[in-house]
């Protein structure tokens, strides 16, 4: 079991998952507020390609994050815990690599990375097990939930190919990255302190049982 966290390390741990969901928001804005230009080293088509590889990477993620969900108790379970998620996000990666490049594999990559938590996947021990699967999975449903809805909102083609490449893949992204980083700053900070904190009554509460079973006898 994950020793419990403090608020600041709660905090600290949503500023780590918001700010590069805000630095991708604002790729998608520039254009958007600028028209004709572009975030340095961006374009219509990056950005395009960048939710089209969105979608796999929310898809998918939950799965290369499912070993890192286990609890471990010692340095081997670390280290098999370790291996499991190195050779499921290989496979993933790989596959990517097959549809995109090498630009479609360090995407998809980095989309996983920001969608289940903007680099705070290996602090994961920080929390408990109840937490770690409770927000990943939250963020997993949530992800696809938003995507979808905002391709229709936006009348985007079920085949993404066939808009990847259109302006309308602009605010599309502005908003999908945007309504991410809402949830990082507003919802899941609330959440991850709930959880913790209702674990750590609920430990509270069997340590008293347990000193009362030993009085008793």
């Amino acid at each position: 079991m994950s020793r419990f966290v403090t608020k600041r390390q709660v905090l600290l741990y949503s500023l780590a998952s918001v700010v590069p969901l805000l630095f991708m928001a604002m790729i998608f804005n520039y254009p958007l507020a600028f028209p004709g230009h572009y975030f340095p080293g961006t374009g219509l088509s990056m950005l395009g390609y960048i939710m089209h590889a969105e979608f796999l990477a929310a898809a998918t993620g939950v799965l290369i994050v499912l070993p890192l969900l286990f609890p471990v108790g010692n340095r081997l379970g670390w280290l098999i815990r370790l291996t499991i998620f190195i050779v499921i996000g290989y496979g993933f990666t790989w596959v990517a690599f097959n549809v995109g490049g090498t630009s479609g594999m360090l995407f998809y990559a980095l989309l996983v990375f920001l969608t289940f938590g903007g680099g705070t996947l290996f602090v994961f021990d920080w929390l408990t097990y109840v937490t770690r699967a409770f927000l990943s999975l939250l963020r997993w449903s949530v992800a696809i939930f938003i995507y979808v809805s905002y391709q229709v909102y936006f009348d985007l083609d079920v085949n993404i190919e066939v808009w990847k490449n259109t302006p309308a893949a602009l605010p599309f992204g502005a908003l999908f990255f945007f309504t991410l980083c809402l949830c990082e700053v507003s919802v899941y900070p609330i959440l991850t302190w709930y959880l913790e904190n209702n674990v750590k009554q609920e430990k509270r509460h069997e340590q008293i049982l347990a000193a009362a079973e030993v009085v008793e006898l």
